[in-house]
């Protein structure tokens, strides 16, 4: 493991120091399909009342904007897209998904559809139509409402904008790129401000690191054949260990390998070769399943890519070969236009979640992309969570990767500064940690311990590791399925000098009352082997722990399907297995290893969350 960065807190108290001054000095498409024709009316008919915002900012800076420079005013003709998040009935929908996973609940697994989501708890058509009209009445373009009634996108100049909102936008740079964020926060007039949740698209400072860790010594060695002689060179783990490890294989012994599943992925930014998926699955012995890209918004380029939608297709296709694959694409980046992207990172995901859940194609969503909670703010992902709990509510298991950067982000840039993963953190995510994995040519696990430290060149400026600890956004309160051996087990840290990002800075605690995370874990450590670029490579990161929890849950849902079962759904039911008495074990205990900061423990950890799913055996358990 990497030798760790001591930062004294004398040292600590001045980087805040200059953050805060830095801040004082500061300048103070229409998706297709769904009816929402009966959105104006309750179940019962009678005319329904629209739900009202939740106090908090419509749109905040994001903590790590805040310590930027003073920027230069964006240009007052450059065209932007901002997203406007309908409010919903949240306390009556945060009810409901609660008895959507309470056992002996009425409502238990009774998920909802997208008509009846819309239906019971989404903005009804009055008030949607006067907050168009009022943005077509300050000049706003291309208007249109996602069939959730979730969100209302719109196009204007900056100057149209900030005539509208009484803020002002300024382009910034910070750590090499080139982004741009508004000054305060926006305002609406009363007549609409209490139907909008919150406001998207005002800062663009999230860009997801798109290149998944690889052990770049090791790349040739494996070999550029594109046949299969190197398909597991160097002991790298095959499609068949996969199964073995994580009791896949017994789940293809009673005959289901996705028959009639839809597994969604979600890739921002990257995209991928199918000759490379082809290659690889034909190594594996199976034949290719179906492969759809689907476009949201602007649409993506072909190409090679990073390798990121590479490894994601290829884990899931292996790992569940009969289930149809559905690749929910999206750019974020105009390389004509580095501080005006196409669309923010938050954005990209609003927009992918809820046209997921409008769709209503797939049982499970895998997502390998993140970045830590502060480059966000916390409006948007206050929005994101909220499009994650419409996808529990329909009972959607959406697996995301936790974070290859241990228990900290950057630690070369702020040494000490513990973070977790954004919309890992999201408390309607299923978070997913890694391991490192060992399986014999025999198929038998030979060892499973934390993924946290490596060799190799470093994606996070700091050692590689499974993400994991406690959110800093308030609003993301432990939610009360969040229990069991492990939950409570609390870590201060005081004695390694290990800060939040706050200001003042605060010594970490966890627990903190806030999400915490992760849930479960898969592999991770950078011995996967993977087809990409015409070269066999190794590679990993929690962003292959995430297609390899949602290729077995959709294997498990089948089962389920068959016996006359409805399918996991969300992240509640993980923790309910975790907590279920029985002889059987959903998950293996990962005991070894830490994350740089957390060490695993028996029961759950901040490392691995409850372990390794063990698939066959919660098939069982559901059944």
């Amino acid at each position: 493991m990497a030798t760790r960065n001591r930062a004294s807190l004398s040292a600590l108290l001045l980087l805040m120091t200059v953050l805060l001054s830095a801040l004082l000095s500061a300048c103070t498409s229409d998706n297709n399909g769904g009816n929402t024709s009966a959105t104006n009316a309750s179940p019962g008919g009678a005319p329904r009342k629209a739900p009202t915002r939740k106090p908090g900012p419509l749109a905040n800076q994001p903590l790590e904007a805040q310590a930027a420079l003073l920027g230069s005013p964006l240009s007052p003709g450059n065209q932007l897209t901002l997203t406007f998040n309908l409010a919903f009935d949240d306390n009556a929908l945060n009810a409901f998904v609660t008895q959507l996973y309470t056992p002996g609940s009425a409502s238990f697994h009774q998920f909802l559809t997208p008509e009846q989501l819309v239906q019971r708890f989404a903005m009804p058509d009055a008030q949607t139509k006067q907050i168009q009209a009022w943005l077509t009445q300050q000049g706003y373009t291309q208007i249109s409402t996602d069939p959730l009634h979730s969100s209302i996108k719109a196009q204007a100049t900056v100057q149209t904008i900030q005539a509208s909102l009484g803020t002002q936008l300024y382009a910034f740079s910070l750590l090499d790129q080139q982004f741009y964020m508004q000054n305060k926060d926006p305002h609406l007039p009363s007549s609409i401000e209490p139907y909008i949740q919150t406001i998207a698209g005002l800062n663009n400072l999230a860009l997801p690191d798109i290149k998944p860790p690889r052990q770049n010594t090791h790349i040739q060695q494996l070999g550029q054949e594109s046949n299969c002689t190197k398909y597991g060179a160097k002991q790298t783990l095959t499609q068949q260990k996969l199964a073995s490890a994580y009791q896949v294989d017994q789940l293809y012994k009673k005959g289901l390998q996705g028959q009639g599943a839809t597994i969604g992925i979600a890739e921002f930014g990257d995209p991928y070769d199918i000759n490379d998926v082809q290659n690889y699955i034909a190594c594996t012995g199976q034949s290719m399943p179906s492969i759809q890209n689907i476009n949201v918004g602007t649409p993506l380029a072909p190409g090679t890519g990073e390798g990121e939608a590479t490894m994601d297709i290829e884990l899931i296709a292996g790992l569940a070969p009969k289930a149809s694959i559905l690749v929910y694409q999206t750019q974020l980046q105009d390389t004509n236009n580095p501080i005006s992207q196409v669309t923010s990172f938050a954005q990209g995901m609003l927009d992918v979640f809820n046209r997921v859940a409008s769709d209503h194609k797939v049982q499970v969503l895998s997502v390998s992309y993140g970045l830590g909670e502060e480059m966000f703010s916390t409006s948007d992902q206050i929005a994101i969570n909220n499009s994650l709990r419409n996808l529990a509510a329909e009972g959607i298991s959406v697996f995301i990767s936790s974070g290859d950067c241990g228990a900290y982000s950057l630690r070369a840039r702020f040494p000490q500064i513990a973070e977790v993963s954004f919309p890992s953190s999201a408390p309607y995510a299923i978070s997913v940690g890694g391991t490192y994995l060992q399986v014999g040519n025999d198929l038998q696990r030979s060892s499973e311990t934390v993924w946290g430290g490596d060799d190799g060149t470093s994606v996070c400026q700091n050692s590689w590791g499974s993400g994991g600890g406690v959110s800093q956004n308030s609003a993301f309160t432990r939610p009360s399925w969040q229990a069991g051996d492990g939950v409570t087990t609390s870590y201060d840290g005081t004695t390694q000098g290990v800060f939040v990002r706050t200001l003042p800075p605060q010594t970490l605690q966890a627990p903190n009352g806030l999400r915490q995370v992760p849930d479960i874990a898969a592999a991770a450590y950078p011995n996967i082997c993977i087809y990409y670029d015409s070269i066999w490579v190794r590679s990993g990161g929690t962003s292959a722990a995430a297609p390899i929890a949602a290729a077995g849950t959709a294997l498990v849902d089948q089962g389920l399907r068959q016996s006359g079962k409805r399918p996991l759904g969300g992240i509640p039911e993980f923790y309910r297995l975790a907590n279920k008495a029985g002889s059987n074990q959903p998950y293996t205990d990962i005991t070894q290893g830490d994350n740089l900061f957390y060490p695993a423990t028996k029961g759950w950890d901040y490392t691995t969350g409850w372990g390794s799913p063990n698939f066959a055996a919660i098939l069982s358990m559901e059944s």
